[in-house]
C-alpha cells in the first residue's frame, strides 16, 4: 500500500513535468520566449557578461539545458557572447538591446504566471513532503 502511494505521488510528478514542459512551450509560442528563456535573460540583467558555468549554477539548470535555452536566444538576437577579457578560453554571455527590449515587452506577461501556478507551487511542496516522509 504504501508502494502503490509512492508510486501514483511519482506519476503525479511525472504529469505536473510534462505540465510544466507543455506551458513552456506554449508560451515561447505565444510571446517569443518561453519561461526558461525569459529567466535566463532576467538572470543576465542581474549578472551582466557571465559564464555559462554561472549562469546555469544561478538558475540552478544542466549546462546541456543552458546550452540549448542560449542557442535559441542567440539566433532570435536576444544574447550574443563575447572572449572574457581576462581569460581568452573563455565566454561570456551577454544580453542585447533586443533582448532587454523583448524581456521589458514580456515581463507583465510573465509575472501573471505565478498566479496561475500557485496550485502547483502547494501540490509540489505537498508532494516533496509526502516524498521525503516516505524515504525516511
Amino acid at each position: 500500500q504504501v508502494m502503490e502511494k509512492f508510486e501514483r505521488s511519482i506519476y503525479s510528478l511525472f504529469k505536473m513535468g510534462i505540465a510544466i514542459q507543455n506551458f513552456n512551450k506554449r508560451s515561447e509560442r505565444k510571446l517569443g520566449l518561453s519561461v526558461v528563456q525569459w529567466c535566463l535573460l532576467r538572470q543576465l540583467i542581474d549578472m551582466p557578461a557571465s559564464s555559462a558555468f554561472s549562469l546555469a549554477t544561478a538558475l540552478g539548470i544542466h549546462p546541456s539545458t543552458l546550452t540549448q535555452t542560449l542557442k535559441r536566444l542567440e539566433q532570435k538576437g536576444f544574447v550574443y557572447t563575447s572572449l572574457d577579457p581576462k581569460d581568452s578560453r573563455k565566454k561570456l554571455i551577454s544580453i542585447t538591446r533586443s533582448g532587454k527590449e523583448k524581456l521589458d515587452k514580456t515581463s507583465h506577461q510573465i509575472s501573471s504566471l505565478p498566479m496561475k501556478f500557485s496550485k502547483i507551487d502547494i501540490f509540489m511542496n505537498e508532494l516533496a513532503t509526502g516524498l521525503a516522509t516516505r524515504l525516511v
